[in-house]
Order: C-alpha cells, then sequence, then structure tokens
C-alpha cells in the first residue's frame, strides 16, 4: 500500500485576537507559548518537517505565493527542498486572467524553490479549464479533485494531458464538515486507507497549520499507523516519476 503524504499551506501567524478567540482548538500549554511569543501555533512546517522525518517520510508542501507574503518563509522552504520534501504550487483561483496569473505565480515560487511539478488549486476550486492552463504552463500534474469526484483513488490521466492525484482524504472534510471526533476521524482514516487497498494508493491532505489543533494533531497518529503497518508513503512528485517510467 502507497499513501501520499500532503500539506496545503493556507496561512502561517494568525494575530493574537484570532488565537484568543479559538483557544479551545489549542492545548493550554501551547497557546501560553503563542502568547508569550515563544511558538507560532500557525507556522508548522517544521514541525511537520521534524514529524515526517522521525519516521523517514518526505511529502509535499503546496505553497501560495498570495496569501501571506512568501518571503517570510523563504529559508524554511528552502531546507524543505534540501531535505528532500516536494514544493508545489498552491493556486488562489482568479476571476479573470487565470493564465497570465498562474504563470506569474509559478515562476516566482521556481525562483525561490527551483523547478515546480504541480498544482493544487486553493479551497480545490478546480475545472477543466484550469487544468488545460496548468498543463499549457508546464505543469506534470494536479492535486485538486476528491477522489469521489474523479472515481478512483488511484492516479488518472485527464483528456487535457495532466496527470490528476485525486485526494482521498482531507482533514478538513471529517472536522469542519463531517464534525468527528478525533476517535472517530481516525477510524474513518483507516476504513479509507483499507477501501483504496485494492488500488494500492490514496492520497492524504493535512492543513500544516492544523496539526497542533484539535482534529489536525491526530497527523502523528496516522503517521504512527503508516509505519506500523510498513506502508510505502509518496511524494506527488513520485507519482509523476513512477508515471512516467
Amino acid at each position: 500500500m502507497r499513501v501520499i503524504l500532503t500539506h496545503d499551506v493556507d496561512s502561517i501567524k494568525k494575530p493574537l485576537k484570532h488565537v484568543l478567540k479559538v483557544r479551545k482548538r489549542f492545548s493550554i500549554r501551547d497557546v501560553i507559548k503563542h502568547v508569550l511569543g515563544l511558538k507560532n501555533l500557525y507556522n508548522n512546517i517544521e514541525d511537520v518537517m521534524a514529524l515526517e522525518d522521525t519516521y523517514g517520510f518526505r511529502s509535499t508542501f503546496f505553497i501560495p505565493v498570495d496569501l501571506f507574503p512568501l518571503l517570510e518563509i523563504e529559508d524554511i522552504l528552502k531546507e524543505l527542498v534540501r531535505g528532500g520534501w516536494e514544493v508545489g504550487l498552491h493556486y488562489v483561483v482568479e476571476s479573470v486572467q487565470n493564465r497570465a496569473l498562474m504563470k506569474i505565480k509559478k515562476e516566482f515560487l521556481q525562483s525561490i524553490v527551483g523547478k515546480v511539478l504541480g498544482v493544487r488549486m486553493h479551497q480545490l476550486l478546480v475545472n477543466i479549464e484550469l487544468l488545460k492552463i496548468a498543463k499549457d504552463l508546464g505543469l506534470a500534474y494536479d492535486s485538486s479533485y476528491r477522489a469521489y469526484e474523479i472515481g478512483k483513488f488511484s492516479p488518472i490521466v485527464m483528456e487535457c494531458g495532466i496527470l490528476e492525484i485525486p485526494i482521498g482524504i482531507m482533514d478538513t472534510d471529517l472536522f469542519g464538515r463531517l464534525m468527528m471526533d478525533e476517535r472517530k476521524a481516525i477510524k474513518y482514516i483507516v476504513s479509507k486507507v483499507e477501501e483504496a487497498r485494492e488500488e494500492g494508493i490514496i492520497t492524504l491532505l493535512f492543513h500544516q497549520e492544523s496539526i497542533h489543533m484539535k482534529g489536525g494533531r491526530i497527523y502523528r497518529d496516522i503517521l504512527e499507523y503508516i509505519h506500523r503497518h510498513e506502508y510505502k508513503t509518496l511524494t506527488c512528485r513520485d507519482v509523476v516519476v513512477n508515471v512516467n517510467e
């Protein structure tokens, strides 16, 4: 069984007022650290790296260029690449001129991390026209469709020629839409991995900002589950390489 690990980076910081408003999402210890300036609860990229590195796992981080000042995490992004993680484009869909804007954003991200192979649309606002644009701009894959939308867990080449890596499980679906508690969410994830066993592959999406929140913090348990069952983990880049071979 192969598990593709992915993360969307929608934000890297929130005002103290916001943190205090949603403080029940976090442990008391973490809130105190945040208030004292000892920890930023919304910038967990390095924490995710350290956690995954414990098991020798690598993942794909989808990074936007226009949801926060990207240069604030330039060094972290370069460390991701040096360490073997993948950086993809998290494209914020615009109302007009998506071809030009996707090109601009892709090139800016590449100026920091090197070649970018794939994209995931912010809020999963994907359509066939956007996939055609991504393909025309030289991107090898998209990972914006849920598996049930595509009808399968495994990657598929779309009509426009781009490889689609469908999302099998997303944290915000579990905790935001289905409103599961952590125990039920773990059972649900395990059941979906078992459901995908016939195809032999599934993609997980956990937002990096949720890793210390109630719900998102089960990512540690999921990695332990993957490790215990000796499943192989992949980045999206690995999938592209395997398909091309």
